[in-house]
């Protein structure tokens, strides 16, 4: 009688598991170190005002085309990139003379975001402000990302930002 360690779920490591063991050789191993402490992004502030979100709120440094990942429940929202540029913009990532209008900061998006739409994970690009070392201690884009997410509703969220290969 075979038993699956799948129906096994108070004692996953005493099933041997059916598959096999991959062996791999290489002339070099890569070892990448994992990190157990959270990253964090200084999100700095250049008014004066006393907004709950004000500290979200980084120094621009440069324009840079940028991909962010986005995911979303599009049932209360005609329209998801209008609450995404207002928070892009409150978080200081779109200058206010571009505000309001698209298609200065080069948005293209992978995938419909009208009314009634859902996404796990849509692709966004615009040339966005960022931080002078945005990606330094944070090369998978996370912390921007909160940065951004302080200024979103509860069923918007973007996961990452990287900068765009060309």
């Amino acid at each position: 009688m075979a038993i699956s360690s799948l129906r096994l779920p108070l004692s996953p490591f005493l099933a041997k598991s059916p598959f096999p063991t991959p062996t791999f050789r290489t002339s070099s191993i890569l070892i990448i170190p994992l990190r157990l402490t959270p990253i964090y992004f200084r999100c700095l502030s250049s008014s004066q005002d006393t907004t709950p979100h004000s500290e979200n709120k980084w120094e621009p440094f440069r324009k840079k085309k940028v991909v962010m990942r986005v995911g979303y429940v599009g049932t209360d929202y005609r329209a998801i990139e209008k609450e995404l540029e207002t928070a892009i913009f409150k978080a200081g990532g779109i200058r206010d003379s571009n505000f309001g209008d698209l298609q200065k900061i080069a948005w293209a998006r992978s995938s419909r975001t009208d009314k009634g739409v859902h996404s796990l994970a849509t692709t966004i690009s615009l040339k966005m402000e960022i931080p002078e070392y945005a990606w330094k201690d944070d090369p998978c884009g996370i912390a921007l990302a909160s940065c951004i997410n302080a200024y979103l509703p509860r069923n918007i969220k973007v996961f990452s930002i990287l900068p765009s290969q060309k």
